[in-house]
């Protein structure tokens, strides 16, 4: 009977074997094993665990092992993943998927190569982390390479997820097993599981319900962001993929691709905008340090007001001016308000880094000086509600004299509580008030919201 050959299970070295064809014939039949020797990968990584295929033995093959007849002899089959490619020396190696054991195998052009779909394919179409079925002779060379039919693929997975440890793999909400020897890879580079992020896009390749490959189609880089102090706070797009508050120090997961980042601060009063291609597996920086909030500039406004005591809005805040107030350049407005005296109002500019402002309430606005942008106000700021208590006049002529026919009397106001209350246009309080209706009878006006 003729001995069944297989690829040898042994690395490291290659060794000569010999079988007596015939103790009678005293004839001993050398079994000469050609050497091979494995140099730099030029496609896939190459393995320190790999089994050399012109390593032949004369013991059982796997088919005579199952209790199944071998087609041919000199023939063994394996289904395998593609893990590594050396167009120069022609060399392949292919993971078994039963035995878990890594096999190198050599090809020439006379390699019968297919693709899934029986169609004949140059080894440049071969794509590592595929299932093939490979027929090698007793020398270690492949015969035929064919995409398995048994295998399964599926492209461009994102929120692939696999646990070592419990050998489970989740695609699309559906678990399969993982392989203990399941290969992956990252272009031509074998990687660890834990690389792989959620927004990766894989390619699996498995076998009934084992996964048996992950390949990397579309992997990520990282983004640092620098000169950003002025936007902390505010918001990043990186293109459509992310949005995130501006930190110190970020450094973003971003998968690879082109990308418009735009930055803005927190009031949107400055944003940016830059273009960032992002490579697999590398850094870029980012820098926004020409992008920076103009500082504002202010001025010193010293006050000097009569009636003393009256009170202070400056753009509807009220201030105290004890001291020179601080304002930023540009325009502002002020308005002040005392007892028995008209509200005065007046929009004026901050132009230089100290001013002496003097404002006088008890002479007539249009004998002050510098007061062209003035004018009396009877609302308070942001409110124009106006209700009008009275309005009827309180004198009668009686033979050409005028008489005051309110004398002894008085108004009381008691709300809305906390408004102002005008008589004339003259400031009197703050409700609840008594107003004395004597001169002061041409109608009292409240305002509310002060």
């Amino acid at each position: 009977m003729k001995p069944v050959y297989i690829i040898k299970e042994y690395m490291g070295k290659f060794i000569n074997r010999s079988k007596e064809a015939c103790r009678m014939a005293g004839a001993i039949i050398l079994a000469v094993v050609m050497s091979f020797s494995l140099i730099a990968c030029s496609s896939g990584k190459s393995s320190s665990n790999i089994i050399k295929g012109g390593d032949i033995l004369p013991i059982a093959s796997k088919a005579s092992e199952s209790g199944e007849a071998a087609a041919n002899p000199d023939e063994i089959s394996i289904t395998g993943v593609l893990t590594y490619i050396d167009g120069t020396s022609q060399k392949m190696h292919y993971m078994d998927v039963q035995s878990g054991n890594e096999y190198e195998v050599s090809y020439s052009g006379g390699t019968d190569i297919k693709s899934r779909y029986d169609s004949v394919i140059t080894t440049a179409r071969l794509s590592l982390g595929t299932i093939y079925d490979v027929t090698c002779n007793r020398d270690g060379w492949a015969k035929s390479i064919h995409e398995s039919d048994k295998a399964w693929k599926i492209s461009q997975i994102t929120g692939f997820s696999a646990d070592e440890r419990e050998r489970t793999a989740v695609i699309s909400s559906r678990t399969y097993k993982y392989a203990r020897s399941a290969v992956v890879m990252s272009g031509s580079e074998r990687i660890q599981l834990s690389e792989i992020m959620k927004q990766d896009a894989v390619t699996v390749c498995g076998i009934d319900s084992t996964v048996y490959s992950v390949s990397v189609d579309k992997g990520h880089g990282y983004l640092k962001l620098t000169g950003v102090d002025d936007f902390l706070g505010g918001y990043v797009d990186i293109g459509t993929q992310m949005v995130c508050v501006v930190e110190k120090d970020m450094l973003l997961t971003v998968p690879e691709g082109e990308y418009k980042v735009q930055i803005q601060n927190t009031n949107r009063s400055m944003s940016a905008g830059k273009t960032v291609r992002i490579e697999k597996d590398t850094d870029v920086t980012l820098d926004f340090s020409e992008y920076r909030t103009r500082a504002a500039q202010n001025g010193l406004v010293e006050f000097s007001v009569t009636p003393a005591g009256a009170v202070m809005y400056i753009d509807g805040t009220q201030v105290s001016y004890e001291q020179p107030v601080s304002l930023e350049y540009g325009r502002h407005t002020v308005v002040l308000r005392s007892n028995n005296y008209m509200a005065y109002e007046e929009v004026f500019y901050v132009t230089q880094s100290y001013e002496k402002k003097i404002i006088d309430m008890t002479i007539s606005k249009s004998s002050q000086p510098g007061k062209s942008t003035t004018k009396p106000s009877q609302t308070s700021a942001g409110n124009n509600n106006r209700s009008t208590a009275a309005s009827t006049s309180g004198n009668a002529i009686v033979n050409g004299t005028v008489k005051n026919l309110t004398e002894g009397y008085y108004v009381s106001i008691k709300g809305p509580q906390g408004a102002a209350v005008y008589v004339n246009n003259y400031y009197v309080g703050i409700a609840p008030v008594t107003v004395d209706k004597k001169s002061r009878d041409n109608g009292n006006d409240i305002y509310d919201g002060w």
